[in-house]
């Protein structure tokens, strides 16, 4: 299992006029969290599609539980719970700074090839990077 944590603080553009992050904002900071989490295995989303292929969003869920107000700062835990394969699936908890969950949610992105949009499996040099998570399951 691979775990990864996001820090960040609620922007006022973020938020509605009632004062709370907008839902569609828990979709941003998913993404957020998952860039970071791939920055920190040296794998980079732009190094990724430097070698060929992309990760399209093919699934998406978000659970909302209690509200979040501009200035709050968040944390975003994303886990892989599986070795990449023909997906990967990220799932993300969203908590607040006195460590309630605000928001639960998964994202499934999928492979495909740059040049001719057609689906993949995991490339080996994404499948590499995740195996030492994963070598005791």
């Amino acid at each position: 299992m691979y775990i990864s944590e996001t820090k960040l603080e609620v922007r006022y553009y973020e938020t509605d006029l009632m004062g709370i992050v907008h839902h569609s904002n828990y979709i941003r900071y998913f993404e957020t969290a998952r860039s970071k989490a791939l920055k920190d295995l040296a794998l980079p989303i732009e190094k990724i599609e430097e070698l060929g292929i992309m990760m399209p969003v093919i699934h998406i869920e978000c659970d909302y539980k209690i509200p979040v107000k501009m200035g709050e700062e968040i944390c975003i835990v994303s886990t892989i719970k599986d070795i990449p394969k023909v997906k990967i699936i990220i799932d993300s908890d969203i908590f607040n700074s006195k460590k309630q969950k605000v928001a639960s949610g998964s994202v499934t992105l999928g492979f495909i090839h740059t040049q001719s949009r057609k689906p993949t499996r995991a490339p080996e040099f994404v499948v590499d990077v995740f195996k030492p998570y994963f070598e005791n399951d």
